[in-house]
């Protein structure tokens, strides 16, 4: 089954409006991915923006090799400034408290009502974490994993309110979850349409203080964003300074992981209008290279559309249908544009020799 595809434009307007006759189109495939594509076999699922020797959560099994990043970023609370992909400089956390001050007091007056608290009471215990309205009608986007199970779900709001949630529907890929609550009081959240970049301010609504907490993001080179943010929870909004959304928080037991923007509004935009989303498998984890100009296949899943094509290990992708690929985190947005169905034309060099393969990409099996 095919997915809708959301509008980009529609991150500039403070509400994600669905239209339930759009036809569906590209599919997502959300956070799987080592460090590369998706790796998926019998349940197994490969997972990370991590490196090798530190572990994700124990929800996925038999988790695949996950490649560390070549480009440190920044560590937090730098100085420096950090320019983004169009050029322009944003100076990153602690440059001036009084300049934080500010900023911080800004964006909570702009964001504080589109981000409620998420509580879901099982018959464990209560589960904490955070959401955002991704519509006006209602819907909040939050965490899979931090909701499932539970025997009710609350949503409380800026005012203090409680709210019971129902679950609208969910998809354990992503880790992203839309719940609703019966009130159309409260404002969507804007979508950020730029990719993050390393160095990047990451703001997080700070529940227990009514406050903006500053971060900052230190890898986008894998499909998850990295971020040092002391006040993430499982389903926090990762804000820029203007107040818009760039990544959501995963419940992956470390709160430093996020799926960006563009991939969350691909899933919000399915689950609420389809009640389910798709996702697309190429079947190759991949590792950025020194070069930063191509990615190296670290792996090929037996049977996948990377295999049936002829990849192999240790082939160097460098553009994929003429697009091209510089870190994980391209090609994994590259495969994500693509349909189910779909020829993939690889660039790719091996033994020094450079050659084309196409893969017929499908859909992600179950």
């Amino acid at each position: 089954m095919q997915a809708a595809h959301a509008n980009a434009e529609t991150a500039k307007v403070p509400v994600i409006r669905i239209d339930h006759e759009v036809p569906k189109s590209r599919l997502q495939i959300g956070l799987m991915v080592a460090a590369g594509i998706v790796v998926v076999g019998a349940g197994a699922l490969t997972i990370g923006v991590i490196s090798a020797n530190r572990s994700v959560s124990p929800r996925f099994d038999d988790v695949a090799m996950v490649v560390p990043v070549n480009n440190p970023a920044p560590a937090a609370n730098s100085s420096a400034a950090a320019a983004n992909s169009s050029g322009a400089v944003e100076v990153s956390v602690g440059v001036n408290a009084e300049t934080d001050r500010v900023l911080t007091a800004r964006v909570y007056d702009e964001v504080a009502a589109s981000l409620p608290r998420i509580q879901a009471v099982t018959a464990y215990g209560m589960r904490e974490g955070s959401g955002m309205f991704v519509t006006d009608e209602g819907h909040i986007a939050t965490s899979t994993s931090l909701i499932a199970d539970a025997e009710y779900i609350l949503a409380w709001t800026e005012d203090g309110q409680r709210w019971k949630a129902d679950v609208v529907a969910s998809d354990s890929v992503s880790d992203v979850a839309i719940v609703h609550i019966d009130s159309s009081a409260w404002p969507a959240v804007s979508l950020a349409t730029n990719i993050p970049w390393n160095g990047q301010q990451a703001l997080a609504l700070d529940h227990e203080d009514r406050s903006i907490s500053l971060g900052e993001i230190t890898s986008v080179s894998s499909p998850l964003v990295e971020i040092d943010q002391p006040a993430a929870l499982p389903g926090s909004a990762i804000v820029d300074d203007t107040g818009a959304v760039i990544a959501m928080v995963t419940a992956d037991d470390t709160n430093r992981h996020a799926i960006p923007s563009w991939m969350l509004e691909q899933v919000v935009v399915d689950l609420i209008a389809y009640g389910s989303t798709t996702h697309v498998w190429l079947g190759a984890v991949v590792a950025d290279t020194v070069s930063g100009d191509m990615v190296s296949v670290e792996q090929v899943v037996a049977g996948s559309p990377a295999a049936l094509a002829g990849v192999r290990e240790g082939d160097l992708i460098d553009s994929f249908n003429g697009d091209p690929v510089f870190d994980a985190a391209s090609l994994h947005r590259r495969v994500q544009a693509a349909e189910p169905g779909a020829e993939a034309v690889l660039s790719v060099t091996r033994n020094a020799s450079r050659r084309l393969i196409v893969a017929t990409l499908v859909e992600l099996p179950s």
